[in-house]
């Protein structure tokens, strides 16, 4: 069923007004804008945090480019701790130490970047707090992953053998589990002694860095803190430098200020929606698809989902209430039977139609299968709701990740929303409600038929050549650009077509009115592989709205 009725999301009750492209053209309050240090160059840390903070009529503004790096080149951190000295007039800072200190995500899980190199660049941090003593600066860093990168090198073949002695060690180490010694020494003598050497160096690093991090919390130089956990696990070498900054945060009394989770892309645009949410302290009751999420743990992370959502809310600064709450986080868990599924799949998606109705807003996410959506919900989705009344949507990657995008979109536009009729002049709500749909249709094509679809061909495709999908030449990459495009722009032009045209989107209210505006067309899509693998994908549609 595609409906096109208006769900007005949040303004239940009152009068709707359509609105005109003209409408909005007098003057309207400062852009909020917000300095953004990213994890680094992926669309996931640099387009996600933009069309979050677009959606809410606010900037994320990044530094030049070519500063950020790409793929194994790392960002140049020197140039970006310089360019932070010259973003005046902004309302906050969201910084990755992973960028300003090592270049970015994957420079980091390497021992090249030296401690003293990082500290150097890092004290960009400690210059903003000392010449902008009243700045908002929200830093995030990562807890090292236990596996390193695929560089489609003679090293990947020791990636997995890494993981489980890192695993192993901490078990036999650190938890005294004596009957794994065996297995410890076996994984061990099958790895060369220089390759561990790198690996622990890296962690050693990182963790002081971790651990300095919490430090400045501690002494006022950062406002707030995440460190999220990189594709975690129960037990790791992770783990045991978790347990160790659990204790240091405990220990210098800045649990209010610190988050610990797993996750990693997810957090620059969380922070960034905790920017534009202060102050709005926005409540969210959670309703499960499947088993509750104090019973489930999302695979490549280390603690019951329910908690890992508690910990996300708490850093995009609300909190959870099991009662009446301004956002409903509708979460996508397994079943208890599997037999059972396609029962709680309609039910679900039958309380969330019944939500929106209601004009309750509603986040969906997605967290049930690691990099890819759960076609079967989407099916239902799009099936039997009206895929535009809702706030957010993410399937994308781990459990972490897919909540934290899912969250931050939907919590920086509720906020906006919300926000919309205060004020003096007449606030721009077109560009803003344009921004969220591009956005929302970004995710759901993104997560589901890229991921389900498209991706699987090209991967089928890039072998059938005897191609690495993973480590392509320049020449494939150009290849695989195009490849992507002519199948990714109509799919997505359909997609508009099927389950948004006709739509109405509510872009804000003033007063007693709650002005809505209608989908109309599908523009265009700027269709791209970042980096030089089949991964991810750049995809940046273009709507228009009447």
């Amino acid at each position: 069923m595609r409906r096109r009725t208006l769900l007005a999301t949040g303004m239940a009750g009152l009068t709707t007004v359509a609105v005109g492209r003209p409408a909005f053209a007098g003057p309207g309050r400062r852009q909020l804008t917000v300095a953004l240090v990213p994890l680094d160059d992926r669309p996931v840390n640099t387009y996600a945090a933009q069309m979050t903070a677009a959606s809410a009529g606010a900037q994320a503004q990044l530094p030049p480019r070519e500063l950020l790096g790409r793929f194994f080149t790392p960002g140049d951190g020197a140039a970006i701790a310089r360019w932070l000295g010259t973003t005046d007039g902004v309302d906050g800072y969201v910084i990755s130490v992973s960028m300003l200190a090592y270049g970015g995500l994957i420079a980091s899980r390497t021992a090249a970047p030296t401690l003293a190199a990082a500290l150097a660049t890092l004290a960009a941090i400690r210059t903003l707090r000392s010449t902008r003593p009243e700045a908002v600066i929200e830093v995030h860093d990562t807890i090292q992953r236990l596996a390193i990168t695929s560089t489609g090198t003679e090293l990947d073949q020791y990636r997995d053998l890494l993981v489980s002695w890192a695993k192993l060690y901490d078990q036999v180490v650190n938890l005294g589990q004596e009957e794994l010694r065996a297995q410890l020494d076996a994984v061990r003598v099958r790895i060369p002694d220089q390759v561990v050497e790198d690996y622990l160096a890296a962690r050693a690093r990182n963790h002081q860095v971790n651990r300095l991090m919490v430090e400045w919390v501690a002494d006022g130089t950062i406002n707030h803190l995440v460190l999220s956990e990189d594709d975690t696990a129960p037990v790791g070498l992770a783990r045991a430098e978790r347990v160790e900054l659990e204790a240091l945060v405990a220990q210098l009394g800045v649990g209010d200020r610190v988050e610990i989770f797993p996750g990693a892309d997810e957090v620059n645009a969380l922070l960034v929606a905790r920017v534009i949410a202060a102050g709005t302290n926005p409540t969210y009751r959670v309703e499960y698809a499947g088993v509750s999420g104090e019973a489930w743990t999302a695979q490549l992370e280390g603690i019951p989902f329910a908690e890992n959502i508690r910990r996300h809310v708490t850093s995009v600064g609300g909190r959870v209430v099991s009662g009446d709450a301004d956002i409903v986080l509708a979460v996508n868990t397994p079943s208890t039977v599997p037999g059972q599924r396609a029962a709680d799949l309609d039910a679900f998606v039958g309380r969330i139609g019944t939500l929106l109705a209601a004009g309750t807003p509603v986040i969906v996410v997605d967290p049930l299968i690691v990099n890819k959506a759960d076609h079967d919900l989407v099916a239902r989705m799009e099936n039997h709701l009206d895929l535009a009344a809702l706030l957010s949507y993410s399937g994308w990657n781990t459990g972490g990740n897919a909540l934290g995008l899912a969250l931050s979109h939907g919590t920086a536009r509720w906020a906006y929303l919300r926000s919309s009729g205060s004020g003096f002049g007449v606030p721009d709500l077109r560009a803003p409600g344009q921004a969220h749909a591009e956005y929302l249709l970004y995710r759901l094509v993104k997560d589901d038929p890229w991921k389900n679809i498209v991706q699987v061909e090209a991967y089928a495709h890039a072998r059938a050549r005897g191609w690495d999908p993973l480590a392509l030449t320049s020449e494939q990459k150009t290849y695989f650009d195009g490849w992507v495009s002519e199948r990714l722009v109509p799919l997505t032009e359909r997609y508009f077509a099927d389950h948004f045209a006709g739509h109405r989107i509510v872009l804000g209210r003033r007063g007693a009115k709650t002005f809505t505006a209608t989908l109309t067309r599908f523009e265009s899509a700027r269709v791209e592989l970042p980096w030089d693998r089949l991964f991810e994908v750049i995809l940046e549609p273009r709507l228009h709205l009447s």
